[in-house]
């Protein structure tokens, strides 16, 4: 089931970030793609730290070590997929994906 909202056709199970939609109705397209842009870059970045961290609870040799990355992976998961929340009501928001600049070398 879906509906539509000032942003758009928006699934019924689809979580969303209503306040995100009234920070954005005012905004133009272009500002709204800047946003997207800086937010999906966010996300790469905590995705990037819980994968170094996910490999910090597979090389863990004793038990408090890996309970300890453990729990350091589980809270970047959570702000990896809060995030995920952020940028995919921006691009509902946006409705398009908007080109991202290349990315810079490590």
């Amino acid at each position: 089931m879906s509906k539509t909202t000032a942003a758009g056709p928006v699934s019924a199970n689809k979580l969303i970030l209503r306040p995100l939609i009234g920070l954005m109705s005012d905004q133009p397209p272009e500002e709204i793609e800047r946003h997207v842009v800086r937010e999906i870059e966010k996300h790469r970045r905590l995705r990037n730290d819980a994968v170094m961290l996910e490999a910090k609870v597979d090389a863990a040799t004793d038990s408090d070590t890996a309970r300890e990355a453990s729990q350091d992976y589980i809270q970047a998961m959570i702000a990896v997929h809060a995030q995920q929340t952020v940028v995919s009501t921006l691009l509902d928001i946006l409705g398009y994906i908007p080109d991202m600049p290349r990315s810079k070398g490590h």
